[in-house]
């Protein structure tokens, strides 16, 4: 480890002049051949935007891995009583938070799970982190990319610490270490946040301007029990009432990796449903997990040098799924072979007649692990898989994308997923210690829908989400279902059904029509992010929301 320090002092200052001299103790870790080496390291400071900029920069003398760099902000953390736990992912937990609320019990899960929902899952169970960016009662403090590097904000003590994870890549003698610009703004929480999201998307040329559109999808009636026969069924009444977007969910496949080729089951040529979609004056979209390999699958077995590996050889296992086999793996996208599997995989799906494409688990391309270009940060080998897709599919084609953390896709999605999996029942039933957001639920899906909501229309469309608006099939009440679309909308022009379209009846359909009529592209504001319930300014009006186990209501926005 080689550490040095960069000090200034912080003194009795105002929150301005705190933002221009505030103490920054640089700390940075590598893994060395040999022990102290050198590191020549500096920091650019600079004002923007109401706030404070820096960069890290620093160079090695030899051939080392690195690890991470640290940033200690000295005394910044005083005074702050709320913060905003954010995990970096789509599915990671978003939530209001006191300073000492650490959950030591998340300690305890399965390596791959916290690797899964934190930037950095060996920090679980021992800090509050804010992944990409921390918001607290006194300031706001973010990385505007994360196309490079990772970063993370935790507190300790008086402090606040920043780290920029490097991953132990490989950096060469004289190479700079550059890190990603991370921003410091003090003030009221609600003009920072919103703030702090519009500079960010405008840094990495979010494409948050394409309006969504009303849309079905199969995932949350029929799951991975699907047929081209249940699609047309659904396709006939979407037509009927002007849902454009008929998506293909999870169960075509031939197998998680393979997104050339339908299973037994489907029974037909993949390009015949979606040129009977168009044919109806709908857009056909489908789904794809792209950065995954079932274990024992033909990925696996055929290129399993393809896989990204442990330090004993054996493949990295990114998530345990039942339905598709059990253990799964990461497909290493700093090799070009991958880079060219996927590829192929999404302009095969473009000449089947897609045009919108749901990409799922993506944070299986950044999952922790050796890969075969060992310069590759896990943020860049995430943003190359991306890029990769989208020049494959084109600049036109809309992209959704799912389980991925959220900076590192800006600028290449259209809409990203912001909460876990929306369920027809409102509390979670099964989750590890600790992670209770991170679970499947439809009020897990409203709480980070509401908290992320600032991030609509600044880093992408936000998708809070299917629509559940059926009473049969679902253990979701009446109000519960109530709840569910007036999140959506409040939260986001992006919505999508998911029910059997046959079970609606003239109440679910005139429900449907006020939801894609009342859809409003416009950027959101949270009024109090900590505040119960919270207050959401859109376009439209203003929605408050509860969600709450003992108490949660949403009332319809009010006109402007």
């Amino acid at each position: 480890m080689t550490s040095f320090s960069l000090p200034a002092s912080i003194g009795n200052k105002t929150p301005m002049e705190t933002c221009h001299d505030v103490a920054v103790e640089i700390l940075a870790q590598v893994l060395l051949a040999a022990p102290h080496q050198p590191v020549t390291a500096s920091i650019t400071r600079y004002e923007i935007n109401g706030g404070l900029a820096l960069r890290f920069h620093a160079t090695v003398d030899e051939d080392v891995l690195v690890d991470r760099v640290r940033a200690r902000f000295v005394g910044l953390a005083r005074g702050v009583t709320n913060l905003l736990e954010h995990g970096y992912q789509s599915w990671s937990t978003v939530r209001r938070a006191t300073p000492d609320d650490v959950r030591s019990e998340r300690s305890s899960a399965p390596p791959w799970f916290r690797s899964q929902m934190l930037a950095d899952g060996d920090g679980a169970g021992h800090v509050v982190a804010g992944d990409t960016f921390l918001l607290t009662n006194l300031f706001l403090i973010g990385a505007l990319s994360a196309s490079q590097q990772f970063t993370r904000f935790y507190l300790d003590g008086d402090d606040i610490i920043s780290e920029w994870l490097f991953d132990n890549t490989r950096a060469v003698g004289g190479q700079v270490l550059i890190s990603e610009e991370i921003w410091l703004r003090f003030g009221e929480p609600s003009s920072a946040y919103s703030n702090y999201a519009e500079f960010s998307g405008a840094r990495n040329h979010a494409r948050a301007s394409r309006p969504a559109r009303p849309a079905w999808c199969s995932w949350y009636h029929y799951f991975g029990d699907i047929s081209p026969d249940i699609i047309r069924e659904n396709l006939a009444a979407a037509r009927i009432h002007g849902i454009d977007v008929v998506q293909i969910d999870d169960g075509w496949q031939r197998e998680i990796g393979v997104w050339t080729d339908v299973n037994e089951r489907w029974g037909e040529p993949l390009g015949k449903i979606a040129r009977d979609i168009t044919r109806a004056g709908c857009t056909p979209g489908i789904w794809t997990a792209p950065f995954l390999a079932v274990a024992g699958g033909t990925l696996a077995r055929e290129h399993p040098e393809w896989l990204v590996r442990q330090s004993n050889g054996a493949p990295v296992l990114a998530l345990q799924h039942g339905n598709w086999g059990g253990e799964i793996y990461a497909l290493d996208t700093s090799r070009d072979d991958v880079l060219e599997h996927i590829a192929t995989s999404f302009k095969y799906l473009v000449e089947q007649g897609f045009s919108y494409f749901k990409i799922d688990f993506c944070h299986a391309a950044a999952v922790p692990g050796y890969r075969e270009d060992e310069s590759i940060t896990r943020a860049q080998a995430l943003r190359r898989g991306l890029e990769v897709i989208r020049r494959a599919i084109g600049d036109d084609a809309y992209l959704v994308g799912c389980g991925s953390p959220l900076l590192s896709a800006v600028g290449v999605v259209d809409a990203m997923r912001v909460s876990e999996d929306v369920a027809p029942y409102f509390e979670p039933r099964e989750f590890l210690p600790g992670f209770l957001e991170c679970s499947v639920g439809a009020r897990n899906s409203i709480e980070a829908s509401v908290l992320r909501a600032p991030l609509h229309g600044r880093w992408f469309t936000l998708d809070p989400d299917c629509v559940l608006l059926r009473s049969s099939h679902s253990d979701l009440s009446e109000h519960e279902r109530f709840v569910l679309a007036e999140v959506a909308s409040a939260t986001s022009d992006f919505i999508v059904l998911s029910d059997r379209l046959s079970d609606y009846g003239p109440q679910e359909w005139a429900r449907a029509r006020a939801l894609f009529d009342a859809a409003s592209p416009g950027a959101r504001d949270l009024i109090d992010p900590f505040a119960t319930p919270v207050t959401l300014s859109g376009t439209r009006g203003v929605a408050s929301i509860d969600w709450s186990p003992a108490f949660f209501s949403s009332r319809p926005l009010n006109p402007a």
